[in-house]
């Protein structure tokens, strides 16, 4: 693996915040009943995988960082709910391929298990993603 998993993992954590509060910030913002049950699933699995995420580092027995990506301003920036949503599955894809690329060579059972789910989350929540 060329990242530690503790680098993944705090990564993954950020990551998995700022997608917390896009969500979370672009419901209040949503006018379109069509929009919000999607946003509801995006805010329910990010919230998923950041407790996912911080049960490997507390299994583990590591620290977790207090940040949040930058990917919550880049997404906030785009005022268009439908161009924002676009740029949220970005993040979702982003986040599956450090998933595959990370899990053939994790060697812990528990965490391997957590990080499976989690990437399933994501495949999800981009599959639902407005083509």
């Amino acid at each position: 693996m060329s990242v530690s998993l503790e680098e993944l993992l705090q990564t993954l954590l950020s990551a998995e915040r700022a997608g917390v509060q896009v969500a979370s910030a672009s419901l209040r913002e949503c006018r379109d009943p069509d929009l919000r049950p999607l946003l509801e699933q995006i805010l329910a699995g990010e919230g998923e995988s950041c407790r996912r995420l911080l049960t490997c580092m507390q299994h583990l027995g590591l620290e977790p960082n207090r940040q949040t990506g930058e990917f919550y301003a880049r997404a906030m920036a785009i005022a268009d709910l439908h161009e924002r949503l676009a740029f949220i599955d970005h993040g979702q894809r982003w986040v599956i391929r450090k998933l595959q690329e990370a899990l053939p060579d994790c060697a812990n059972p528990m965490v391997r298990t957590e990080l499976a789910t989690v990437l399933r989350i994501h495949e999800q929540n981009s599959a639902a993603a407005p083509a």
